[in-house]
């Protein structure tokens, strides 16, 4: 039946449909290419909203879904099957393949200058060099499987994937690691300092004031604690990139 139908299309779709509005998935979507190109390109999460090579590639993977996504209305087009109403209003509210295709391309650019220009965290450096290690490996293994069956085509092709490996192995391995508030300082980063500061008294009058009745003021004065602490966490928050909190 319809409803059957309707179910069966979605679950075809490597993205969730509808998208909901206000989420990172679809303000990245929705963005004009300017727009989404403005708000990549900065380093630091006082403009950029996407800053770490990890939300980069947290986006990268979102806009790959939406591609994947994309190809089926595409390819159920081309077969002369309609899309529902809301599968239609959301290829026409990203523009089609090739206005999130614009997105990928942008995005895995920035990704590969990052790598080059040392812009990763401890974590990511780590998690980056096993990775080219493992396929410096794999297309060692495959030159000397092509070299020994004399397949000299495919071998000149594996050793330029293998240079252009080991070149980024060397780009990464020249870079020390660089903890994430250096790379990107948290845009409320001066209100953030400042409640800390308000904060420190009042976490020695709570050590101080173990095993002994309060005063009426000292009371006073750690009520307010909770309601700094949450000012900061809202902060935190504000700071946050689309996918800092993933």
């Amino acid at each position: 039946d319809e409803d059957s139908s309707s179910d069966n299309l979605k679950r075809r779709y490597p993205l969730e449909l509808p998208l909901t509005e206000g989420t990172p998935e679809h303000t990245v979507l929705l963005a004009s290419e300017d727009t989404f190109r403005n708000m990549i390109d900065s380093s630091s999460s006082s403009s950029g909203m996407c800053p770490s090579w990890t939300e980069k590639k947290t986006c990268q993977q979102l806009l790959q879904n939406a591609l994947d996504t994309l190809l089926i209305m595409d390819g159920l087009l081309l077969r002369g099957t309609p899309l529902s109403d809301p599968d239609q209003e959301f290829y026409d509210a990203v523009g089609g393949t090739p206005a999130v295709q614009s997105k990928h391309d942008h995005l895995k650019r920035c990704m590969q200058t990052q790598v080059e220009e040392g812009k990763l965290t401890p974590s990511e450096r780590q998690k980056l060099l096993k990775q080219v290690s493992e396929r410096i490996d794999h297309l060692n293994d495959e030159l000397q499987a092509a070299l020994s069956q004399s397949r000299e085509k495919k071998a000149h092709v594996l050793k330029l994937q293998l240079e252009k490996a080991k070149t980024r192995q060397s780009a990464m391995e020249a870079h020390p690691a660089r903890s994430p508030l250096e790379l990107y300082p948290l845009k409320y980063q001066s209100k953030i300092q400042l409640l800390r500061k308000k904060l420190q008294p009042l976490k020695k009058l709570e050590q101080s004031a173990k095993g002994r009745l309060l005063t009426v003021k000292e009371t006073r004065e750690l009520s307010a604690m909770d309601e700094i602490e949450e000012e900061i966490r809202e902060w935190e928050r504000k700071s946050r990139g689309w996918f800092g909190g993933k």
